[in-house]
């Protein structure tokens, strides 16, 4: 009888054994648990790679020296600086930004980026470190005088932006006529090939500084937008840091410095975080 306890007892030790080396396997092959977060690899390499425009004046742009200038490449400068690292830029579109978040070539996305639902659902947002709404530009011979006079024209977006999103969903009997970058946009306007141009409000203002014989609707932009960062999911040490670093940025006035530079006014009111 004891031998026969002492038996079953051994088997249900055993089975814990196993049991319990098991779920430490498991445990141990779990992704997030073995991947090292991107904070951390930037501090130690001491470079970040960042995703902005090359063609989005007033937010980002490649001058004719080879350098990214612009409200967003300041802000990356300003984090760069934060992690004792150096930026090495990348260049992105409307179209690539996520990709390039999801297949790890870059850290962070600092492009214009408007935090949608819909993007939510494949990248993770920051907090916002400023905002911006659309406007229409179009030849002052040839304006319109509201939204709605976009019916019927043929309007310039750049591909895969929240102007293309907007307009496809608001204004689907305008015609849109896409390009993959917002300076092509904008010389299809310039060019007549196009009636109305649409972008952020910053972009806008920037083209009318320099072209003086468009212009845009009076009044607040349509729908207004936060502009955020964006990371690839899952690395939550990562994003902690880049609200942290947008909170210091809002708090201090230097964003709200940055962007009136950058864009001649001042910059918009955000929520508090």
């Amino acid at each position: 009888m004891f031998l026969k306890n002492k038996s079953v007892i051994a088997v249900l030790v055993m089975s814990m054994i196993l049991l319990i080396s098991g779920c430490s396997s498991d445990a141990s092959t779990t992704p997030s648990q073995n991947a090292e977060s991107h904070l951390d690899k930037i501090i130690k390499s001491k470079k970040i790679r960042v995703a902005t425009y090359a063609d989005s004046p007033g937010w980002s742009v490649l001058n004719a020296n080879g350098e990214y200038e612009g409200y967003d490449p300041d802000i990356a400068r300003l984090l760069a600086e934060s992690l004792g690292a150096e930026v090495e830029f990348v260049t992105t579109d409307g179209v690539n930004r996520i990709p390039l978040l999801e297949s790890d070539k870059v850290d962070v996305a600092i492009s214009v980026f408007t935090p949608t639902n819909e993007r939510a659902k494949s990248i993770n947002f920051t907090i916002p470190y400023s905002a911006a709404g659309l406007v229409p530009m179009y030849p002052k011979d040839k304006p319109i005088k509201s939204w709605d006079d976009l019916k019927g024209k043929k309007v310039s977006v750049s591909k895969g932006s929240t102007g293309d999103i907007a307009l496809t969903k608001y204004y689907p009997e305008a015609q849109l006529v896409r390009f993959d970058a917002t300076a092509d946009a904008f010389m299809a306007l310039k060019t007549g090939k196009v009636d109305v141009f649409v972008e952020e409000d910053g972009i806008i203002l920037d083209l009318l500084k320099k072209n003086s014989e468009f212009e845009s609707l009076p009044g607040q932009p349509f729908k207004s937008s936060y502009i955020a960062m964006g990371v690839k999911k899952g690395d939550q040490e990562w994003l902690n840091y880049l609200n942290q670093f947008i909170r210091n940025l809002n708090y201090s006035g230097d964003g709200a410095e940055l962007y009136k530079k950058r864009f001649g006014v001042e910059a918009p009111k955000l929520l508090t975080y």
